[in-house]
């Protein structure tokens, strides 16, 4: 029996080297394994990069994988022979699936955010987007649809934000040129603001809230919707105030009209003459104050009633009458009569006698730019004509249209033969206005040339 021990003995030695043995290799198969998975896995994460996860969420699992118990164990380590790593790979493939679908999501997130942005500037500017960028903007849905990784879904993302920062550009741009209307943009906008501020002061008037306008429209903003409502306010003011222009100017016209009369009421001695000057005065010290349409609606309004004082005076010492400033010759056809007016004051009156039938004396304003004394007035019609004439010798003449039209006396015409109904008779001129002789005589000296001629029925 005791032969028999150290046999038994190493009998149980080679079963437990035979163990240790099939135990080492099983270790060392499961860490060659486990190692194989993990250079799949890095893979993954060098394509996952590249497709578009970040760096950063990453770079965790490659240092979760670098510090872990089996990076450090050898190939024969006995934790090999308890765990085959299996369960940490598993963990590590579900964070490595975590992150691409964080990925993803983070790039559709910009990518929708993105498409929001873009319906939010349709809304907003409506017609004004370009329509190549709606129509282009249509497919997005799609091209999201179709984009399968974090990078092809952040480069659409990318592209798409530029093209709403594009179209919003160009749409605010339009709005903007469109908000300017005739001004043609915001430049020559503000330059005719600033003129007809300039021109506003000058007159002393009230420019409101143009100043403020156009310096909130001349600061740099990107705010297109600011700007829109700025130029409008801008337009609306800039319209009042140029009607404020105007009608300052149209009270500085009947003020100087005004003037004009009241002048003449003191040449002419007309009662009240100093009072209507010192009102006069009064008025133009008002006007030149300027202000706001009301105190210039004012002014009109005492202009007018002032203007009916002076004329009612005119009137009564034969002035005031409604015709230009300076001498006058007014002939009506009608009564084949003429009045005389120096600055709207009647200097005289005459019976005449016009034009015939087929022959009649023009209508309309003229004046005298050539006067000749004596005269002879050559027929330009030939004997056959019925209109002929011979030569006839005048005093004088006074030629008030091209083509041989005068007032002048006509020494063959009767004394008798002037006035109403004369046009007709025997006596009636070629298309020239005939005036007695010596009316004519004084009208000659009396009229320079361009003394204005109305003609009338």
């Amino acid at each position: 029996m005791r032969r028999l021990l150290p046999i038994a003995t190493a009998a149980v030695t080679l079963v437990l080297v035979g163990a240790g043995s099939a135990a080492t290799a099983r270790a060392m198969g499961r860490a060659s394994s486990f190692h194989r998975e993990v250079t799949t896995l890095e893979g993954s994460w060098t394509k996952d990069v590249r497709e578009g996860v970040p760096e950063a969420s990453v770079t965790p699992l490659h240092k979760a994988l670098d510090t872990s118990k089996y990076m450090q164990a050898s190939a024969w380590s006995p934790l090999w022979w308890i765990d085959d790593g299996s369960a940490f790979l598993a963990s590590m493939h579900t964070k490595t699936d975590h992150a691409w679908t964080t990925a993803v999501a983070v790039a559709r997130a910009r990518a929708e955010s993105a498409m929001t942005a873009w319906s939010e500037m349709e809304l907003q500017y409506g017609s004004y987007v370009p329509t190549a960028a709606s129509t282009a903007a249509a497919k997005w849905h799609t091209q999201l649809a179709e984009a399968t990784t974090p990078a092809a879904i952040n480069s659409l993302a990318t592209a798409w934000a530029g093209e709403v920062a594009s179209a919003s550009k160009s749409a605010a741009l339009d709005e903007v040129m469109v908000a300017t209307g005739g001004y043609g943009g915001v430049p020559a906008l503000l330059a005719a603001a600033d003129h007809t501020v300039l021109v506003a002061r000058g007159d002393n008037l009230d420019t409101g809230a143009v100043p403020s306008l156009i310096a909130t429209l001349s600061a740099s903003s990107t705010d297109a919707a600011s700007t829109v409502t700025a130029i409008k306010s801008l337009e609306a003011d800039l319209t009042s105030l140029n009607t404020l222009i105007s009608l300052d100017g149209r009270v500085g016209t009947e003020l100087r009209a005004l003037d004009a009369r009241v002048e003449l009421a003191s040449t002419h001695n007309a009662p009240n003459a100093s009072g209507f000057a010192s009102q006069y005065a009064s008025l133009s010290t008002k006007f030149r104050e300027g202000g706001t349409s009301a105190r210039l609606d004012s002014v009109s309004s005492a202009i007018t009633a002032l203007e009916g004082s002076v004329n009612a005076a005119l009137k009564a010492v034969g002035c005031g009458n409604t015709v230009p400033n300076g001498k006058v010759i007014d002939v009506d056809l009608s009564t084949q009569s003429a009045i005389f007016f120096d600055d709207g004051c009647t200097a005289g009156s005459a019976l005449v006698t016009t034009g015939r039938a087929g022959l009649r004396t023009p209508t309309g304003t003229f004046h005298i730019y050539a006067k000749y004394s004596p005269i002879t007035l050559i027929s330009p019609w030939p004997q056959s004509s019925p209109y002929y004439y011979t030569p006839e010798h005048a005093q004088y003449a006074l030629e008030f249209l091209r083509g041989g039209f005068f007032i002048h006396d006509a020494p063959w015409e009767p004394s008798t033969g002037f006035g109403p109904g004369s046009q007709n008779g025997a006596s009636a001129s070629h298309g020239c206005v005939h005036m007695p002789a010596p009316t004519m005589a004084w009208l000659y000296s009396w009229s320079p040339i361009g003394t204005t001629v109305i003609i009338h029925s």
